[in-house]
């Protein structure tokens, strides 16, 4: 999710699983946007509006910019009006609270905005290669706790919204792209699950729609015992219980976020890790 060209291979393993599964791609924001939003909040807590405002509109422009690295198509500029109407509405917020104080609320706001941008982008990149795709807003699906900056999902509220918005989706070979990382409260304000939380939303939802299975793409081509980035001598697992990666998570293998665990171990759903960068990999599976 970094660049043009990442997109393009997510969108070229999508296309090989939708060609005979039905599907939910769970999305998180571009690489080092939700890092950057949070800068923007740090900006804000300190009146640096328009260094904040500044940095928002980098964002925009970058956006914008891989946007047309990987559609030359003329419908491009539908989802380059949808950019930019999204970041309008995160620059009057940022305006309208400048002299305010930066609440935890008005923080998981902010940074939501990763996901909001990269979500209607994937779907355009999905119907480019001439997959059906339609952008869901996760602060309008996910019911969570109260719990600012890392938020629970709530099982009950949820499940309705699924029933609603993604089944009828699904059940015609559409697939729905969600804001990973991302829910709402019960009066309507945006949460996050905390860092990682794309993870506990792909596990959630997997777990709500009784996925016969659940894949995580990262940059690695597996679950490590330690950062195979940082060690070589790193040693990849084939295979782990529910119970020893949710452990190996907590303790800080960064792999996994490890409350996303939970929800597919009590449908005893598996979850196979697996490399972008070298798909035919063999990865690790997570299962009983």
């Amino acid at each position: 999710m970094s660049t043009a060209e990442g997109i393009i291979k997510a969108c070229q393993i999508v296309k090989e699983y939708w060609q005979r599964e039905r599907i939910v791609l769970v999305v998180s924001a571009m690489k080092g946007v939700t890092d950057r939003l949070f800068q923007v909040t740090s900006y804000l807590k300190k009146k640096k509006t328009s260094t904040a405002l500044r940095l928002v509109e980098k964002i925009k422009k970058e956006h914008i910019k891989t946007l047309y690295q990987f559609d030359l198509r003329p419908q491009a500029v539908k989802i380059e009006s949808e950019l930019i109407n999204l970041v309008s509405r995160l620059e009057n917020f940022i305006k309208n609270i400048s002299k305010k104080e930066i609440t935890p609320a008005r923080e998981d706001y902010i940074v939501s905005f990763g996901e909001r941008l990269s979500c209607p982008m994937i779907a355009d990149a999905l119907e480019a290669t001439g997959i059906m795709a339609h952008p869901i807003d996760a602060s309008f699906v996910i019911a969570t706790n109260n719990n600012f900056g890392n938020a629970l999902p709530l099982y009950e509220k949820t499940q309705r919204h699924i029933n609603e918005i993604l089944v009828p989706l699904i059940n015609n070979n559409i697939v729905p792209v969600v804001t990973g990382y991302i829910g709402f409260t019960h009066d309507g304000c945006t949460t996050t699950l905390g860092r990682g939380g794309s993870d506990l939303s792909a596990a959630y939802l997997a777990s709500l729609l009784e996925a016969k299975a659940l894949y995580l793409w990262k940059d690695v081509g597996g679950f490590y015992n330690v950062d195979p980035h940082q060690k070589k001598e790193a040693k990849k697992f084939s295979k782990l219980s529910y119970n020893k990666a949710r452990v190996l998570a907590k303790k800080g293998a960064k792999i996994i976020y490890y409350k996303a665990i939970d929800p597919v171990k009590k449908k005893k759903i598996p979850v196979y890790i697996k490399s972008f960068i070298d798909p035919e990999k063999k990865g690790t599976v997570i299962a009983d």
